[in-house]
């Protein structure tokens, strides 16, 4: 999914989650992901997970066609998740779910509210120079993860990927991750040019639009204010 239909799903929204205030999305966010981040539990965590997916069911957001988006944090942790296997497969699963988890709830952040509103709620306590650089960092996100699409098809169409040959494909997955990165460091000057042109001197100009709380905003606080307590809180299943 390409990031102007994820802008066209956080703009066109219906459901009353679209329509709730920045902020208390942000809040609900960061909640969440503070939950995942202090769990150690394998049940809690896909209670956690679960949760966040019945709100992309309330929000009526198509989480067929952006769940992908939250594989590639898994297949980065894939590492990490082997290391920690060592302790046991379920030390190993959390650390997979905890990854999983972290992306589905900015997916829902950003599938539910304009990345521009967003950045205003950050921009209220952070430097500019910070928020610029979270900005330019979300919008390169998704153009890499085109490029990374495009250059794993063009491997496969080349016959670049043999699933009986580890040590091959090793060095093409190397060599993929060494071509990405040149284009990343060429993508990002030519991305500082073009907002050189457009006047950029130092910092974008963000307007924060802040809205009154409505009961979904109260709604939002309070789940994500039980979802943490329920995970500080010491039970067993």
């Amino acid at each position: 999914m390409h990031i102007a239909e994820i802008d066209n799903l956080s703009l066109n929204g219906d459901s009353k989650l679209h329509k709730a205030g920045t902020i208390s999305k942000v809040v609900f966010s960061v909640l969440i992901l503070t939950s995942l981040i202090i769990s150690k539990d394998l049940y809690r965590l896909t209670s956690i997970i679960s949760i966040v997916l019945i709100f992309f069911a309330v929000g009526k957001i198509p989480i067929i066609h952006i769940g992908h988006l939250a594989l590639y944090p898994a297949l980065f942790s894939a590492f990490f998740a082997l290391l920690s296997a060592q302790q046991g497969w379920v030390a190993g699963a959390i650390v997979i779910l905890k990854a999983v988890g972290a992306a589905l709830t900015m997916l829902l952040l950003i599938t539910t509210t304009p990345y521009v509103d967003v950045f205003s709620v950050f921009s209220l306590f952070m430097p500019s120079l910070l928020v610029d650089v979270f900005l330019m960092t979300y919008r390169s996100f998704f153009i890499i993860l085109d490029k990374v699409d495009n250059l794993l098809r063009s491997i496969r169409l080349k016959g670049g990927y043999r699933p009986k040959q580890l040590l091959m494909n090793f060095k093409t997955i190397a060599a993929m991750l060494g071509t990405l990165i040149i284009q990343s460091f060429e993508m990002s000057e030519r991305m500082y040019k073009i907002y050189e042109l457009r006047g950029y001197s130092g910092k974008i100009p963000i307007r924060a639009d802040l809205k009154l709380i409505s009961k979904t905003d109260y709604w939002l606080l309070l789940t994500g204010v039980i979802i943490l307590i329920g995970t500080v809180m010491p039970w067993k299943i």
